[in-house]
């Protein structure tokens, strides 16, 4: 297409040389684009260009339909000139670059065969098997009352699939009985939003991707059950979060901040579309010491959106590498083939960067990960067979601890058992289903970490600094006293 392209502009430059004066070429003595320059001489003197402004795309249709194989092409050609992140893709391109946002109509369980037939291992959140009760562990021995003992994960699945809105009957077997329930088969979209306690006041949030308002309301869940946590400080992950749905982003940001009427965001449109649409804070965030925010180069779009709100806004600081930098939202088009039509129809801005197309966002403190080598030969010697305690001085401790700084657990090896040491151990003892609540290091803790250094002996792996440096800053928020109080009825008041 470009070859045909580029060949009928020479043509009607090559006439435009003999037969049409230099006005037609130039406006206002300013060269035109050679494309423009070319269709605006066949648009002026083309006999079948006369009062039809859909000549172009007639003439790309005719020659897409001569030449069907071009029309990714053609079509990504054209889109490419509009900006980065438009494109036409196959179904089968969409479903792979946009996995996080596509879901799949059933009832939303995950199974495998076992001796005792197909087990359900995996109830999807908010889906129609969750709400009917069906657990991780029943064993489904019929659906619509067809026998399926012996019959295959594949099988139940072909049984279970259907028409979004259809009624399906599972009778499952749970601990010797029997249970018939009825799903509603609708959309099932992956959860992308977990949460972990890391230490006393401190909650960790990890939210890899903003798929669907499924996210929102997991994240609204955690949010709202930090209070009977008493935290006191949070760490918000969005490392490796290409973004997604803009509405959800916008909503978690507004759960965060305390104060009403703070402007969060904006979001430009096409003026035929609304132009500048602005969200405003409803106020009611609960009132932490301290929040952060992990971001990286994988920090994306939505994500962006939401990491630069809580950042301009003072509501967090942000920690990590420098974002990616998509200020630009598309709708994505199903076509009747299948395929989508991924097309920019928005731009985003923030409080106070505005818009972050292609610049990306610059976190409070910038840290990278640092890689690591294991070499075990380079390491003191480490006696297996005592016991080391708080506040021992000794060159066990500082052989110990060159092992633990291995594994990110302690910032540098030290001779002298302190406090910091008596956290890496119970961080290391947890890691290894040990007692984490002992003080002291045992020899099956010293000898379990010795293995494990020469387990990984020449390997080389990443520490995660990023996320060590916030649950420091958290751990120093937490200390401080509490800005609200837990109430009985599950709601808080400011202190």
């Amino acid at each position: 297409m470009k070859k045909f392209a580029k060949r009928l502009a020479a043509l009607a430059l090559a006439a435009s040389m003999f037969v049409v004066p230099a006005g037609a070429v130039t406006q206002d003595g300013q060269s035109e684009t050679w494309f423009d320059g070319v269709w605006a001489l066949i648009d002026a003197f083309g006999l079948k260009a006369e009062n039809n402004p859909y000549i172009l795309q007639n003439y790309i249709n005719k020659y897409l339909a001569e030449h069907p194989e071009e029309m990714y092409n053609v079509i990504n050609d054209i889109l490419s000139l509009m900006d980065t992140h438009s494109m036409y893709l196959s179904s089968e391109e969409y479903s792979q670059g946009f996995s996080t946002l596509e879901g799949f109509v059933g009832i939303g369980v995950g199974m495998q065969e076992t001796v005792s037939g197909v087990q359900i291992v995996e109830v999807m959140r908010f889906s129609a098997a969750e709400e009917a009760g069906l657990q991780i562990g029943d064993v489904i021995i019929a659906v619509d009352g067809k026998d399926t003992t012996a019959m295959t994960s594949a099988d139940v699945a072909e049984l279970l699939r259907g028409e979004e809105g259809t009624a399906v009957s599972v009778t499952v077997r749970r601990q010797g009985r029997e249970l018939t329930v009825t799903c509603t088969r609708r959309q099932v979209n992956q959860v992308y939003v977990s949460s972990s306690t890391m230490a006393e006041g401190v909650e960790y949030i990890k939210v890899s991707a903003m798929g669907s308002e499924n996210d929102w309301t997991a994240f609204s869940e955690i949010w709202q059950g930090l209070d009977e946590k008493n935290t006191r400080a949070v760490i918000l992950d969005l490392r490796g979060n290409g973004g997604g749905v803009i509405d959800v982003a916008l909503k978690m940001a507004d759960a965060m901040v305390q104060n009403e009427g703070v402007y969060l965001a904006g979001v430009h449109w096409r003026e035929d579309m609304g132009g500048l649409e602005q969200t405003y804070s409803t106020g009611g965030g609960l009132p932490l010491n301290k929040i952060v925010v992990l971001v990286d180069g994988g920090t994306a779009s939505a994500a962006e959106l939401l990491a630069g709100s809580l950042q301009d806004t003072g509501t967090a600081t942000l920690v990590g590498e420098k974002t990616y930098g998509k200020g630009q939202g598309q709708f994505h088009i199903p076509l009747i083939n299948g395929d989508r039509l991924v097309i920019t129809t928005l731009e985003l801005e923030l409080p106070r960067q505005g818009s972050y197309e292609g610049v990306g966002l610059t976190p409070d403190l910038q840290l990278e990960n640092r890689t690591v080598t294991v070499d075990a030969a380079a390491l003191s010697p480490l006696d297996t067979t005592k016991t080391l305690r708080f506040g021992q001085q000794s060159d066990d401790v500082y052989a110990m601890t060159e092992r633990l700084a291995l594994f990110g657990l302690i910032d540098e090896p030290t001779n002298t058992y302190d406090a910091d040491v008596v956290e890496a151990v119970a961080a290391f003892r947890e890691s290894y289903e040990l007692d984490p609540t002992l003080l002291y290091a045992s020899p099956d803790l010293l000898t379990a970490l010795d293995d494990a250094v020469h387990t990984l002996d020449g390997e080389s792996y990443v520490l995660d600094d990023q996320l060590q440096v916030a649950l420091e800053m958290c751990k120093l928020a937490a200390a401080k006293p509490q800005q609200y109080t837990a109430l009985p009825d599950g709601s808080w008041t400011k202190n």
